[in-house]
C-alpha cells in the first residue's frame, strides 16, 4: 500500500473541502473512496477484502487527519488558520 499516494489524496481533499457544507467524515469518505479507486486501477482487490480494506483505510485517514490538524479543535479552525497563513506569506 502506497502511504504517499494516500497522503497526496488526503491533502488534495483537505485543500478543496468546503467546511461550511462538509465535515471530517466527508473528508474521510472522499479520501478513502479515491484511494480505493486508485488501488483498483493498479491491481485487483478481492471482493471479500473490500470491507476490511475500507475499514482499515478509514482508520488510517482519521490518524492522518489528527496528525495534520493537531492543535485545532475543528476542521474549520484548521482551514481558517491555513488561509491566514497563506495570506500572510503572500503579503511578505
Amino acid at each position: 500500500m502506497s502511504q504517499d499516494k494516500l497522503l497526496d489524496i488526503f491533502k488534495a481533499h483537505l485543500r478543496e473541502i468546503d467546511t461550511d457544507n462538509d465535515g471530517v467524515q466527508d473528508l474521510i469518505y472522499n479520501t478513502v473512496g479515491d484511494y480505493m479507486a486508485h488501488l483498483m486501477s493498479i491491481g485487483n482487490i478481492p471482493e471479500h477484502m473490500l470491507d476490511t480494506l475500507e475499514h482499515d483505510l478509514r482508520e488510517e485517514v482519521m490518524d492522518i487527519y489528527r496528525k495534520v490538524t493537531y492543535g485545532f479543535l475543528t476542521l474549520k479552525d484548521y482551514k481558517t488558520a491555513q488561509t491566514l497563513k497563506v495570506k500572510r506569506s503572500r503579503a511578505v
